[in-house]
């Protein structure tokens, strides 16, 4: 049973890889997705909001910084340019702490975002189907709930080390809000 379902999240993972790479517009190792309302209120999302939208939200999707990965080993280095790590977690939250630990400790390199406001859990919420926190994603695949077995698992199947190979010296970057209110574009001239 347990070897269906690591071979079941193995394929998920792919497949969600390959869809990633086809579907999400990339600068370099950061994605950005604008959330905006159009005249008749229909919200809308894409790469570049127009330069008359209402309601603007930044979604900030980076993964990991340049600088930061080009400190990997390349196994890391290469796991998380196909499979980037983003935990979802909030604040006061223990399970989110046990998940942070679990990532650092197994030398995971991640971007955490927190779900602070409620433009943040409705993006959770539409990115990863999850109303609650913890949630990692591999790739653009979640996984809801804090379960060591079941995230080993997909790390292991993604081609993360088992055990740290990261530098003594690696800082994992600070959590930062997943959506923030962005003033319209200025209109061309």
């Amino acid at each position: 049973m347990k070897l269906i379902r690591r071979s079941a999240l193995i394929l998920l993972l792919a497949l969600g890889a390959q869809a990633l790479a086809q579907e999400t517009p990339t600068s370099g190792d950061s994605r950005v997705l604008w959330r905006w309302t159009d005249y008749r209120g229909q919200i809308n999302y894409g790469d570049r909001p127009p330069p008359d939208a209402q309601n603007l939200l930044k979604i900030d999707l980076l993964t990991i910084g340049e600088q930061t990965q080009s400190l990997l080993p390349y196994q890391v280095r290469r796991a998380a340019s196909n499979f980037p790590v983003m935990l979802f977690t909030a604040k006061n939250c223990t399970a989110c702490l046990t998940a942070r630990d679990f990532l650092t400790k197994r030398g995971i390199p991640f971007a955490e975002r927190s779900i602070e406001t409620g433009d943040d859990a409705s993006e959770l919420k539409r990115l990863t189907g999850a109303e609650g926190v913890p949630v990692m994603t591999l790739g653009n695949q979640p996984l809801l709930a804090f379960n060591p077995d079941d995230w080993n698992n997909g790390l292991d199947a993604t081609g993360y080390p088992q055990n740290s190979m990261l530098p003594r010296n690696f800082k994992q970057e600070p959590a930062r809000p997943l959506t923030q209110k962005a003033a319209p574009p200025a209109a061309a001239k």
